[in-house]
């Protein structure tokens, strides 16, 4: 048997993570032929075959998968070793994050300080759902993601951000009807984050304790869509201030919390627990010193 490189053992460890050659040469910042070769020495070495196509997939073969459940923890503990003591300013490669469109106003300035710390790593982000973001996460499509809610998961690790706040608005085209809250609940379109999220649940239950009838409940999967139909519709919906501030401060929208109390919601920073690459430690660092940042000034 020839000698093992370790180069060939951290791609077949990263195939197995993230399901595709593709996929792992875009994370390892290498060609898809490198990877194929690393693959196929690493196979000539060991005289054994470690993958076979499922779909668009790679499935470990048997006896892959034994080597690699006896290896990976191995080349984990020399990444996180090499990791301490790397320079991230000469860190390459693509890191891939679940953002959901909240997260978004303050993501800009994590990045603007991630170019200056990493300046050749590149980043994919992806605006989804969080619970989508969690199985792309599980599956490997993604390498860390910002989620809404408290999360804890057997095999993801979790950091929990500060909360952000949520406020009832409603169309300033709909000040001028009389009546109470609740004629209004019943007069105007409401609107909600869609179904699956868990936003949906909890804002309905909040107007039927208040005794909306709840005539009209319409959905929209992207706050940003949801805030506009609320001002241009004149109806009412739960947002996240982040967001509703400007419009808040043009007067395009009015603030229901007299009527309707502010709520908030939790945020969770979730990563793949193998992940022990210098650049995606970096990144989770960036983004809880910001949280915490953000935090503190709003103490103040």
């Amino acid at each position: 048997m020839s000698r093992l490189n370790l180069t060939n053992l951290e791609t077949v460890c990263c195939i197995a993570r993230v399901g595709t050659f593709s996929a792992a040469a875009e994370r390892l910042n290498a060609s898809q032929p490198t990877v194929t070769g690393r693959v196929r020495e690493l196979e000539q070495s060991l005289g054994i075959r470690f993958f076979r196509k499922r779909g668009r997939t790679m499935e470990l073969t048997e006896e892959g998968r034994q080597f690699i459940e006896r290896v990976e923890p191995i080349v984990a503990q020399l990444e996180e070793a090499v990791s301490t003591h790397a320079d991230t300013s000469s860190a390459r490669g693509t890191v891939r994050l679940g953002i959901g469109i909240v997260t978004m106003t303050w993501f800009g300035a994590v990045l603007a300080q991630l170019r200056r710390d990493m300046p050749l790593v590149q980043y994919d982000i992806d605006t989804d759902l969080s619970m989508n973001m969690l199985h792309k996460l599980e599956s490997g499509k993604l390498d860390l993601a910002v989620v809404a809610g408290r999360i804890e998961h057997p095999v993801l690790a979790t950091v929990p951000l500060g909360p952000e706040e949520l406020r009832w608005l409603m169309g300033a085209s709909a000040d001028d009807v009389p009546g109470d809250i609740v004629s209004r609940l019943d007069t105007r379109p409401l609107w909600f984050v869609s179904r699956p999220s868990d936003f949906f649940p909890r804002a309905l239950n909040t107007l039927k304790q208040r005794g909306a009838a709840l005539r009209s409940v319409n959905t929209c999967s992207n706050m940003i869509g949801m805030l506009q139909m609320i001002e241009q519709s004149g109806g009412i919906g739960l947002v996240a201030m982040a967001l509703a501030r400007p419009l808040l401060d043009s007067g395009r929208v009015i603030d229901l919390s007299p009527h309707l109390p502010p709520e908030a919601y939790d945020l969770t920073l979730v990563y793949r627990t193998d992940e022990r690459q210098s650049m995606i430690r970096r990144v989770v660092e960036r983004i809880v010193e910001h949280d915490e940042h953000r935090r503190a000034q709003r103490t103040r």
